[in-house]
């Protein structure tokens, strides 16, 4: 092999190559973690009305660690998704000495089962409000369905003046109204939304002109409902 040029030749560029490399990844490595490039903002944007200052505090202390380049991006996202408003979360560098944070917080529409929430996207989440809101209950993995549900329903009912404060879905797919004025409506399982919708427009001229208060509405009859009233029964066609 010594006696040939050009193996010579071709092991000494390898090996120019790769000392030409290791010096340029040396310097790299030198200036990645000069003290020059230590952070020197972090910040965060969103609509945060839960997250807390002293949150953001204990993530920065956490993981502003390093510099620019070495910090610990992805731990800083698993962070903050951890915090229980926080929805989604975006952890990014910005040229030459600042990190952005952008946050989407849950934003409650109804509480689920016994401790959770659930989002107006339908997402359930574990944390706590003082607001008023209506209560879903539904089998595991239904809270989109019930939150759009929900939308469909209070759409049919609000030129009525009725609010809902509960909905549920049962495990064989039934769904029960219960209103803020303590009116109950079983809806059952088919074409809830089109006999809700009848119900609504007939409410005027039948229901609505009981004497009493409505404690109970069944819709699941194909061209009629139900109504009870304490010390009456009455049916109505639709």
């Amino acid at each position: 092999m010594w006696d040939r040029p050009q193996d010579l030749n071709a092991i000494s560029n390898i090996l120019f190559a790769f000392v030409v490399g290791f010096s340029l990844y040396a310097l790299l490595f030198r200036i990645v973690h000069l003290p020059n490039f230590s952070l020197e903002v972090l910040k965060v944007e969103g609509m945060t009305h839960h997250l807390t200052r002293d949150q953001v505090r204990f993530i920065a202390d956490r993981r502003v660690k390093g510099n620019f380049f070495t910090m610990d991006i992805d731990g800083m996202r698993s962070d903050f998704e951890k915090l229980p408003w926080v929805r989604t979360v975006s952890v990014r560098r910005r040229w030459p000495l600042e990190v952005d944070v952008k946050i989407e917080e849950h934003v409650p529409l109804a509480h689920w089962g016994a401790d959770q929430l659930v989002d107006t996207y339908g997402d359930v989440f574990d944390a706590s409000t003082d607001r008023q809101l209506p209560y879903f209950s539904g089998p595991y993995g239904s809270s989109q369905e019930v939150a759009e549900e929900y939308g469909a329903f209070s759409k049919n009912l609000a030129p009525l003046g009725f609010r809902l404060a509960r909905l549920s879905l049962s495990e064989r797919r039934s769904w029960e109204i219960l209103l803020d004025d303590g009116m109950t409506i079983e809806l059952g399982r088919d074409n809830v939304e089109p006999h809700l919708a009848d119900f609504a427009a007939l409410y005027s001229r039948t229901v609505g002109r009981l004497a009493g208060r409505i404690d109970y509405v069944d819709l699941r009859y194909e061209n009629g409902f139900a109504v009870r009233v304490p010390g009456l029964k009455a049916r109505a066609g639709a």
